[in-house]
């Protein structure tokens, strides 16, 4: 009885780590196979532990290996599928959002303490998203949290003509609250 508590608590600490890495790219974009992941290994672990009866510990572990796994590949697919989706309707929006990415990237790395003496290389600066990027993002798929924060990291601002257009075409409510505390 002692090693089914020890499993389960091994599999509890496991999730824990999950959930404090978040399901986010370094980036900070929603991340759909991390979800994935984290969501097939925790339904895995109850099931297996749900249906394992004296091997309940044991059959926890499995069951968290096979969701985690699953989850994953289904994440991923929804990640490359989104991807695709932009890239397909929206090619301008999908240059500008790897625009920023790449930006975004390259400014991090030149925060890090350069060499002593050395300035760090100025880096380019990122192109603020229009209103016509919401519609694409929002057209995609692309969850609101994300498009949030490509609002944000871009510096766009938005006029209430945009913030009036978003609302027409149906763009969700926390984007559209985002677009407002963007406003020109």
């Amino acid at each position: 009885m002692k090693m089914i508590y020890r499993t389960i608590g091994l599999v509890l600490v496991f999730m824990e780590l999950v959930f404090t890495t978040g399901c986010v790219n370094p980036d900070g974009t929603q991340n759909n196979t991390g979800t994935g992941a984290l969501i097939g290994g925790l339904a895995g672990a109850l099931a297996g532990a749900a249906g394992g009866g004296r091997y309940a510990g044991q059959r926890a572990l499995i069951g968290a290996a096979v969701g985690t796994l699953s989850g994953a590949l289904i994440g991923n697919m929804i990640d490359q599928e989104q991807r695709q989706r932009l890239q397909q309707q929206s090619p301008q929006t999908w240059q500008t959002i790897q625009h920023n990415d790449a930006v975004i990237q390259q400014q991090q790395q030149a925060a890090q303490t350069p060499a002593q003496g050395q300035q760090a290389p100025p880096t380019e600066a990122v192109t603020p998203i229009t209103m016509d990027d919401v519609k694409a993002l929002s057209s995609a798929g692309v969850k609101p949290d994300v498009i949030n924060q490509e609002i944000a990291e871009s510096k766009a601002t938005f006029s209430t003509q945009d913030i009036a257009t978003a609302q027409q075409a149906n763009v969700d409510p926390t984007v559209i609250e985002c677009m407002k505390s963007h406003a020109s």
